[in-house]
């Protein structure tokens, strides 16, 4: 489990594509220090497996379930991503409970900045709009957010400038695709 507060923002080192497995090599700095082989870390908010590291290396395997609803099928090398490691008993509870299974890649809308921060606005499918709510917690590509808007077809996002220094998001660009994970209990609560 996470919390959706990324921890470093790391580059694709390389990525090897399989017929049903990808591998990713991460360069990391902040990650790497504590990181154990097996644990879960949340890369660009997909929960993924450590399988192994050596000298600021992290290495992870995606298969082709995971790549399907993931903007991870897309990721080339020296893309920035999203990493946070997995909570620890005792560890600060940030931002909001983020599992890493992304629900969808969607596509971004528009990224504009404003006086003080960023609009970021999501597509959003009819299938997902049960599960978006007004000051109610979304995460992309990692990042613990919170809904300002909701229209008939996209979300929208307001991120401060922390955030969006500190998170693959000051990349992003109109037609990019993200991770969404919607808030958990949101969709507890939808499936009853």
């Amino acid at each position: 489990m996470f919390t959706g507060i990324v921890k470093e923002v790391a580059n694709i080192e390389t990525v090897s594509r399989g017929s049903s497995l990808l591998k990713l090599v991460i360069r990391s700095a902040t990650v790497f220090k504590d990181a154990q082989i097996s644990d879960s870390i949340s890369v660009n908010g997909v929960c993924l497996t450590l399988v192994s590291k050596d000298k600021g290396l992290l290495f992870f395997e995606a298969i082709t379930s995971t790549l399907k609803d993931t903007n991870l099928k897309h990721i080339k090398k020296r893309d920035f991503v999203n990493l946070e490691p997995a909570l620890s008993m005792g560890d600060k509870l940030g931002g909001h409970f983020v599992l890493g299974h992304v629900d969808k890649g969607l596509k971004v809308c528009r990224l504009i900045k404003r006086r003080d921060y960023w609009e970021l606005e999501i597509d959003l499918p009819a299938s997902f709009r049960k599960f978006t709510l007004v000051n109610g917690s979304v995460t992309i590509e990692g990042v613990s957010l919170t809904i300002k808007k909701v229209s008939l077809k996209t979300f929208t996002v307001n991120i401060v400038p922390f955030t969006y220094n500190n998170t693959n998001l000051r990349y992003k660009k109109p037609g990019n695709w993200v991770n969404i994970e919607f808030d958990y209990l949101l969709k507890k609560q939808n499936q009853n």
